[in-house]
């Protein structure tokens, strides 16, 4: 038996741009033995971005199937008419989330690009959870919101910095060579 409500409770309303008030492992251990092994291996599938029986699980990973569509989408017409692309079947198109992330995939600005998406999940999993209650839809909401803000406070300056002079000496043919 699931004990989501005692979970759900104590965890912490996290918005779009928030520093994570601990991590996505912290999180994962707090969940065992709290909810069922059922629940536990649904939360795993949903971490490591596989689909999974959960109703709610699934629909994420439809909705990230979508995603990648459109996505592959917008790289094909950019690179010409004779490009074919295949899109991946998935149940259940959403209007609202295929709009937000087109008018994403729009912006010329590839920061803005991607903050653009992680709102739309941001927005997806409040509304794959549903208002109110304390289920397990919602832990796995906030796991996906957690995994968001702990992607957004890895980037910095500094990494940015070091990830481009890690490109440029990779890609120095005088360093190549030696």
């Amino acid at each position: 038996m699931s004990n989501a409500v005692y979970l759900v409770s104590s965890l912490p309303m996290l918005q779009f741009g928030d520093v994570p008030p601990f991590s996505l492992t912290a999180f994962r251990h707090q969940c065992e033995g709290v909810i069922s092994p059922s629940e536990l291996e649904a939360l795993d599938a949903l971490i490591e971005g596989r689909d999974h029986q959960d109703p709610f699980v699934s629909a994420y990973m439809a909705h990230e199937t979508q995603l990648n569509n459109i996505a592959g989408r917008f790289r094909a017409a950019a690179w010409g008419a004779d490009v074919r692309f295949s899109e991946r079947s998935f149940a259940g198109y959403d209007v609202v989330y295929g709009k937000m992330i087109s008018d994403a995939l729009v912006k010329s600005n590839p920061l803005e690009r991607e903050q653009d998406i992680d709102k739309a999940r941001f927005w997806l999993v409040d509304q794959l959870s549903g208002v109110g209650g304390f289920t397990m839809a919602h832990v796995y909401a906030f796991a996906v919101k957690l995994m968001i803000c702990e992607r957004w406070n890895r980037l910095t300056q500094v990494a940015g910095d070091a990830a481009l002079m890690q490109v440029i000496n990779d890609n120095d043919l005088a360093l190549v060579r030696e």
